[in-house]
């Protein structure tokens, strides 16, 4: 019978650094994990807050791995931090993520684009070194606090913030075809699932109805920042509820999938795929309306509505049994009350 959830404690503002600066007043030796340009976006403000603080910056390498990860708690062995900072998008935050977990330290979040909702979720995407996916690694809780710095994240190249839409539509999606999994086996869902399967109604509503004038107006408007919280915010708070069993599905699965060709993790952007993803998915689903609708919207923002947009066909055809193998047996794939064989996915992933 019991049950517990601790959230995110979220602060958003223009300029977050006086903010920052308060919270983070206790706090004497801290680890910093970030990236090279993510550090960029940031130092010229948050340098002046740790002038007073003992810290240590450590680079994350490009990617979240296990190697990675340990490469840092080892060269940092000798200090005694009672505080991680994670600064940068989803694989940097992943990567101070699974430290602060192994450390048995609290975690802090600034996330530097709008790409995903790393900075509030407690799961970590983790790859192999060579950008292929290897597995989810599950901290013991998610960041304690995030930092939402809307000018940082209004300056980042445009296009974290179109993928954050796309992998925030995904959860959508992914929680809802789990549910009326579940519904079809009459099967009972617990209080914390039903408030997360709630929440996801916003990863849909919210973005169609905002998304559009947040991407292409220029500044930080209202509607810049209702899909900005709700990629980082909202998104991570339904990941948090939901049973694991509702976090992800096919359309994370054709991602996941598709990096076994090393081109789709060097050139593309994991909400991009995903938003990929979302389109199979409803079309093995037969929910032909709904991918109408998503062509729409997709068709607005130039979202990628046909593999050839992802990989070339050719490389494609070259790992077809081993990619189509990898999506069907990625652990979100579960009994669906439909059928999803290597026929109708390949005829999804090649739908024109």
């Amino acid at each position: 019978m019991k049950e517990s959830f601790n959230f995110t404690n979220y602060f958003v503002d223009i300029k977050i650094w006086l903010i920052l600066k308060e919270e983070i007043e206790k706090f004497n030796n801290i680890l910093i994990v970030t990236g090279e340009k993510s550090f960029d976006a940031i130092k010229e403000n948050f340098l002046p807050i740790m002038k007073n603080k003992k810290y240590t910056i450590k680079k994350y390498m490009g990617e979240c791995s296990y190697e990675h990860s340990q490469d840092i708690i080892s060269s940092t062995s000798s200090e005694k931090f009672d505080l991680v900072i994670a600064a940068g998008g989803g694989k940097a935050v992943d990567t101070g993520k699974i430290i602060a977990s192994k450390l048995n330290l609290n975690l802090f979040a600034i996330p530097t684009i709008a790409s995903t909702c790393a900075g509030t979720s407690s799961v970590c995407v983790v790859y192999n070194n060579d950008h292929s996916f290897k597995d989810l690694y599950f901290p013991k809780t998610a960041p304690e606090k995030i930092f939402i710095d809307l000018e940082t994240i209004n300056n980042a190249p445009n296009k974290y913030l179109w993928a954050g839409i796309g992998d925030t539509l995904g959860k959508y999606y992914e929680v809802n075809l789990k549910k009326e999994n579940l519904s079809e086996k009459d099967s009972k869902i617990n209080f914390p699932s039903l408030m997360g399967i709630e929440l996801a109604n916003n990863c849909k509503n919210i973005i169609l109805e905002n998304s559009e004038k947040a991407y292409y107006d220029l500044g930080i408007t209202e509607e810049f920042k209702q899909v900005v919280l709700t990629i980082v915010v909202n998104t991570g708070m339904v990941s948090n509820l939901v049973d694991e069993f509702f976090n992800g599905g096919i359309a994370h699965s054709v991602f996941y999938g598709l990096t076994i060709l090393p081109s789709v993790e060097k050139n593309h952007l994991h909400g991009e795929v995903v938003a990929f993803g979302i389109l199979v998915q409803l079309l093995i689903e037969k929910k032909y309306e709904e991918y109408s609708l998503l062509l729409d919207f997709y068709n607005k923002l130039k979202l990628p509505i046909s593999l050839k947009e992802i990989v070339l066909f050719d490389n494609f055809l070259e790992k077809e049994d081993e990619i189509l193998e990898s999506i069907l047996t990625s652990p979100d794939i579960v009994e669906f009350d439909f059928d999803i064989n290597k026929i109708n996915l390949k005829e999804a992933l090649l739908y024109k």
